[in-house]
């Protein structure tokens, strides 16, 4: 009788082992991402190398591109646990919003829109300046922007491994 119950133990063992082994996810391979901003488990000390904050740079400003009525050359450097600029992989959307004094996020109207892929490694290093370890952006515009006329500039980064970052600036056309 004893043996039974030994063997029935092991048997029971050996089905919950492999029950957890087949239905455990470990979360550490990237997956298609959820839209309901689910975040892929990334193993410590990694996950302190991944961007937990984002900052469009200063020298982000307007231009004349050949071909375009002009646009933006933004700057967007991630940061790391540590303050240090890091890659990060991913999405990033930009919104380009006229400048309203009296309302209190300083939004108007959007003028323009941009989502650019840096998850793909040759898109990542495109993008990607060593000098001021950030990434650079060519936002072109369908129309003109006035020059001395504020903008702000919105920056939105999506990734499966971090949670969604955003950075805004104000900037000035013709600055």
């Amino acid at each position: 009788m004893r043996r039974a119950c030994r063997f029935t133990e092991r048997v029971l063992l050996a089905i919950a082992v492999a029950v957890l082994l087949v239905g455990c996810d470990g979360g550490l391979l990237p997956t298609k991402g959820d839209p309901a901003g689910h975040v892929e488990k990334v193993p410590q000390p990694i996950d302190m190398l991944l961007p937990k904050t984002l900052e469009i740079h200063p020298f982000t400003q307007t231009v004349a591109f050949p071909g375009a009525a002009g646009g933006v050359h933004a700057r967007v450097q991630a940061r790391d646990s540590f303050g240090d600029a890091t890659k990060a992989f991913g999405t990033i959307r930009f919104d380009l919003y006229g400048f309203l004094k009296q309302n209190q996020r300083k939004q108007g109207p959007r003028v323009g829109q941009w989502e650019i892929s840096i998850a793909q490694p040759k898109a990542n290093l495109t993008h990607w300046n060593r000098h001021f370890r950030s990434y650079e952006f060519k936002l072109a515009c369908d129309k003109p922007l006035p020059t001395s006329r504020r903008f702000i500039l919105v920056a939105t980064f999506t990734s499966p491994f971090t949670p969604r970052l955003s950075a805004q600036r104000e900037i000035v056309a013709g600055e």
